[in-house]
């Protein structure tokens, strides 16, 4: 009588994980039996090796299995009874949503041309910065309320792919 000992097909994957841009480094180390199954009594050892900062790091298979993945029984190596499949995760980064908004002010009227060209940024991370510009003039009482425009405005510190941008125009 011979003795035969087949392999277990197994597919290990890295983990997959969405964060919002916080100029932090993320990782997700964890990789999981997605496919076939464990005989009992087995461990999967594995780990994933990936990490993503910015919107720009995300890349479909950014997370990979690291190798030297084993199996083990106790303290026995039994990774030769597998047939190992391994797939990457992806580790997505999101962008931060940020609002630019636009100053509103009230004038008493002294009949000249009045403005307010200050704007407020929320949200952003670090030291990252903007610069706007905001239009808007208002001379009479018959003109009101006159919109405050954010035209436009330009990351002078940072990176503007990791940020989805409002803008929100003011009433003068």
């Amino acid at each position: 009588l011979a003795l035969r000992i087949t392999t277990t097909a197994i597919t290990i994957t890295a983990a997959s994980e969405e964060f919002t841009y916080d100029g932090s480094e993320h990782q997700n180390t964890g990789v999981t039996v997605t496919a076939g199954k464990l005989l009992e009594g087995d461990k999967l050892v594995a780990e994933a090796t990936g990490s993503a900062t910015n919107v720009a790091d995300t890349e479909t298979g950014n997370n990979t299995v690291k190798t030297g993945y084993k199996i083990m029984h106790g303290e026995e190596d039994v990774t030769e009874n597998y047939a190992i499949t391994t797939v990457d995760g992806t580790l997505t980064i999101n962008p931060k949503a940020i609002t630019v908004a636009a100053a509103s002010n009230e004038f008493t009227y002294n009949g000249t041309a009045q403005s307010d060209n200050d704007y407020t940024v929320t949200g952003l991370v670090g030291d990252d910065h903007i610069e706007a510009v905001v239009t808007g003039s208002i001379t009479f009482p018959s003109e009101s309320p006159v919109t405050n425009v954010v035209e436009s405005y330009e990351f002078t510190k940072g990176t503007a792919g990791n940020y989805s941008v409002t803008t929100v125009n003011g009433q003068l």
